[in-house]
C-alpha cells in the first residue's frame, strides 16, 4: 500500500469525521413548530439570531433586534433588565413559551415596562396619527425591569408590514443605588426616565454645537435618537449618522458629543447603573 494512499485515507477519514460532527451539531438546532413546541436549544436573548449582539463589556450588552415583516424570532429567555430604543416600527405579537399568542403593539416583551417618548400607539400596534398627513414615527424608549424578578421565555412575530428594529441595552447586575443624584452621577439636568438599572438623559444639539467634556460614575451607552450627523468622542470616537447608532464610554471616561451636521441632533445617554 503506497504512503500516498494511506495519507489520503487518513485525510479522507478525518474530513468524514468532521462532516459527521458538523452535521450532528447542525442537526441539534431545531426550530419550534406552529404550536411553539420542539425548539432546540432555547437560548438566552443575546444568542437568538434576530437579537444580534453588537457589544459586551462585563455585565453590559448591546443587542440589535431586527425582525422583517412576516418573520418570527426563536424562543429566547430574558433574565436581566433591558432598555430598548425602537428605531423602526411594525405591528407585532408575542408568545410566552407554553402559552397562547397574545397581541402586543411594538413587539415589547411581557412584564412591567417603563415607557417614555412619543404617545403610545393605538391598540394592537401601529403609529400615532398625524393630522393632515401619514403616521409619523420617532424612536421610542422603553425599559423592562420585570425580568429581574421573573425570567421570561418568549418569541416575537412581526405580523405587520414593515421592519421592526430596536437597540437593546442589557444590565446583568442587581442595579445601582437609587439615592445617587443626577449631579453626583455626572449628568446635567433631570433624567427623562429612571429606575434602579437605567437612567436615561436626552441631549439635543443644534448644528455645530457640542457638549462639554464630561464623565460619569457608571458606564454609559449613547444612542442616536434622531436623524442628523455627529460624533461621540472620548478614548474612542464613534460616528453618529442615523437613528440607532451607538457609542460606549466606561466609568470615568471623559467624552463629548458634537453635532457635525446641518440639522438638529438628538441622542440619549443611557446610564447602566450598578453598585
Amino acid at each position: 500500500m503506497s504512503r500516498s494512499f494511506v495519507v489520503m485515507s487518513v485525510i479522507g477519514g478525518g474530513l468524514l469525521s468532521a462532516a459527521i460532527a458538523l452535521h450532528a451539531q447542525t442537526a441539534a438546532w431545531q426550530p419550534p413548530d406552529e404550536a411553539g413546541q420542539g425548539q432546540t436549544p432555547v437560548m438566552p436573548v443575546h444568542q437568538e439570531p434576530h437579537h444580534r449582539q453588537l457589544f459586551q463589556h462585563g455585565p453590559l450588552r448591546i443587542i440589535d433586534l431586527q425582525i422583517p415583516p412576516g418573520d418570527m424570532s426563536w424562543f429566547h429567555t430574558h433574565e436581566w433588565p433591558v432598555f430598548y430604543l425602537t428605531v423602526a416600527d411594525s405591528q407585532t405579537r408575542t408568545q410566552i413559551f407554553g402559552e397562547e399568542w397574545g397581541a402586543r403593539g411594538r413587539g415589547g416583551a411581557p412584564g412591567a415596562a417603563t415607557r417614555g417618548g412619543p404617545p403610545a400607539p393605538p391598540p394592537g400596534g401601529g403609529q400615532p396619527a398625524r393630522a393632515g398627513g401619514p403616521p409619523r414615527f420617532r424612536p421610542r424608549l422603553m425599559s423592562d425591569v420585570s425580568y429581574a424578578e421573573r425570567a421570561v421565555t418568549h418569541r416575537i412575530h412581526n405580523n405587520g408590514t414593515g421592519l421592526y428594529r430596536a437597540l437593546g441595552v442589557i444590565n446583568e447586575t442587581g442595579g445601582g443605588d437609587e439615592a445617587v443624584t443626577e449631579e453626583a452621577a455626572g449628568f446635567a439636568g433631570k433624567a427623562e426616565s429612571a429606575n434602579r438599572w437605567f437612567r436615561v438623559y436626552r441631549v439635543a444639539l443644534a448644528p455645530g454645537e457640542k457638549t462639554s467634556a464630561h464623565q460619569h460614575k457608571a458606564p454609559v451607552v449613547v444612542l442616536q435618537d434622531s436623524a442628523g450627523k455627529g460624533t461621540a468622542s472620548g478614548p474612542m470616537s464613534f460616528e453618529l449618522n442615523e437613528p440607532g447608532q451607538w457609542a460606549f464610554f466606561d466609568t470615568g471616561a471623559r467624552h463629548e458629543i458634537a453635532n457635525s451636521g446641518s440639522e438638529r441632533l438628538e441622542v440619549i445617554e443611557v446610564e447602566v447603573r450598578r453598585k
